[in-house]
């Protein structure tokens, strides 16, 4: 039992850090390229579809796709979609991984992404 548990927090603590990962390298691109670019889940690794993370996520500056996000087996993931202006900034908003306890990946207004 104690196993299982581990890896269940493993598995939690790497689908966080990859959506660290592709929320960091976003707000780079929008910056760069002087175009908005958006972090969202998605289903086929190429279009944005609901709020389901689990199933992966892309990172789309229009609709060129810059870098893909890998599913999360066995961890739910949910939230709203990030797009991030060319200036670096976003919305704030919040993705939740996983349960019980759930860690929560937020981005503030002026853009910068952490773990909680």
């Amino acid at each position: 039992p104690s196993y299982q548990s581990s890896v269940a927090s493993g598995r939690k603590v790497s689908a966080a850090n990859n959506l660290l990962g592709a929320l960091q390298f976003a707000r780079s691109e929008a910056v760069i390229r002087r175009k908005a670019v958006k972090v969202c889940a998605s289903t086929d690794g190429s279009t944005c579809t609901g709020t389901d993370w689990s199933t992966g996520g892309v990172v789309l500056e229009g609709t060129t796709l810059l870098r893909s996000i890998p599913p999360a087996s066995g961890v739910a993931i949910t939230g709203d979609a990030v797009t991030f202006k060319t200036d670096g900034t976003t919305t704030a908003s919040s993705i939740t991984v996983g349960s019980s306890p759930a860690k929560t990946v937020s981005v503030n207004i002026i853009g910068y992404a952490k773990i909680n």
